[in-house]
């Protein structure tokens, strides 16, 4: 009785919500905001800078903002990272979304030579040929951040090196690279290629801020400054902006954590799940039981079997969301995010080469519309898992 009953009350909650979601979450709308965020590198503990003036300035266009029901705060709670409240202003919510708001950059060492050798502030998984890359340094005197200087990234021997386009320039501590990508998009398929690494998440949740508000759901959408870190086997490398909100808040409910992850296919040479890993682009969202083979985040059972069957009913309204055989799902802000609740979801979208791996960073424009739709329509597992762990406790 308790899955018929979590069913009819889950289609009722799709329905309610779906007007609302195919009004404002279009192609067009997902592309407006990819391209504003992608063409945008943001080194860690830098993005909020970089890239929530954009965000912001997005949701002001589309008239997002001002609305008492959406509430916009650039430095939460003097952790660094932005964040939105949909419903009350209240940061008590039950229901918690997470996606990086920067990108994979470099620190400066001494110039040897020709050469600037790099220290990973993420994971260098470039090993071959070379990547363009941008310098940012912070100019004091306009208070802003702007590019020095363009060059190539490199490796050797497993190492990083800068080499600058103009060898007169001289870099210094403080400097940071980003690997830079120009958005590219095949009209027909709707292949981007672009900063991916978070772009892609943030424009689909960003673009999901809306309707979640308009729909009075009680939730906090966070995006964290520093997700990136340095290279490392224990947890709370990474993620560590998301750790700084994580431990000023109440336990959510659920709490939906969304990145890149690895597809299979032509191109698998870049994924430790090669062409065992099921997901494809352009087949839509992918949803995770576990991250990093574990060393991440691990959906409990029940929550898994939930979302899954949730997951597959979409395909009703239209909304594809595809599930990962676990050959492998990288960390991100999970591994923060699980330490407050264990009802951690992994929802994110497939892709190829987030580091620059082998290449330019590739994903589809439509598997980003599912993902934001699906944002929206798993706001209704907050109250069925409630119904689930109750009739768990009783029994």
């Amino acid at each position: 009785m308790l899955n018929l009953d979590i069913g009819v009350a889950l289609n009722s909650e799709v329905e309610r919500l779906r007007p609302l979601v195919d009004e404002h979450i279009t192609l067009a709308r997902v592309r407006k905001y990819l391209r504003a965020l992608a063409d945008v590198p943001a080194p860690s503990t830098a993005a909020s800078a970089l890239r929530s003036p954009i965000l912001k300035e997005l949701l002001t266009r589309d008239l997002a903002l001002p609305d008492p029901r959406l509430h916009y705060i650039d430095n939460f709670e003097l952790t660094g990272n932005t964040v939105i409240l949909t419903g009350s202003d209240s940061s008590a919510k039950p229901l918690w979304y997470f996606t990086h708001l920067d990108t994979i950059s470099y620190l400066m060492q001494t110039r040897r030579g020709d050469r600037y050798p790099l220290v990973p502030f993420g994971q260098h998984l470039v090993r071959k040929g070379e990547r363009d890359a941008l310098v940012y340094r912070f100019d004091l005197e306009a208070c802003r951040y702007r590019v020095v200087a363009r060059g190539i990234i490199g490796t050797e021997e497993e190492d990083p090196y800068l080499r600058c386009e103009d060898d007169e320039i001289e870099l210094r501590p403080g400097d940071r690279v980003v690997l830079a990508s120009e958005y590219r998009e095949d009209p027909k398929t709707g292949e981007v290629i672009a900063h991916l690494d978070n772009a892609g998440a943030v424009a689909a949740l960003a673009v999901a801020a809306p309707v979640l508000a308009r729909a009075n759901i009680d939730a906090l959408l966070a995006f964290p400054d520093e997700e990136e870190g340095p290279h490392g086997s224990g947890n709370q490398i990474i993620g560590r902006g998301g750790s700084r909100i994580v431990s000023l808040l109440q336990p959510p409910e659920i709490a939906i954590v969304a990145d890149v992850q690895q597809s299979g296919g032509s191109e698998q040479a870049d994924t430790r799940g090669g062409a065992e890993n099921s997901t494809r682009l352009g087949s839509g969202a992918v949803l995770a039981e576990f991250a990093s083979l574990g060393r991440g985040a691990v959906t409990p059972p029940h929550l898994y079997a939930l979302a899954s069957r949730h997951a597959a009913s979409l395909v009703d309204v239209g909304v594809l969301v595809q599930e990962s055989n676990n050959a492998y799902t990288s960390r991100s802000d999970d591994v923060s995010v699980m330490l407050r609740t264990p009802n951690v979801l992994l929802l994110g979208f497939p892709g190829f080469n987030r580091h620059f791996d082998m290449g330019q960073p590739k994903a589809n424009l439509h598997d980003l519309v599912h993902l934001a739709k699906s944002y929206v329509y798993f706001s209704a597992l907050q109250p069925a898992l409630r119904d689930i762990l109750a009739e768990l406790a009783g029994g």
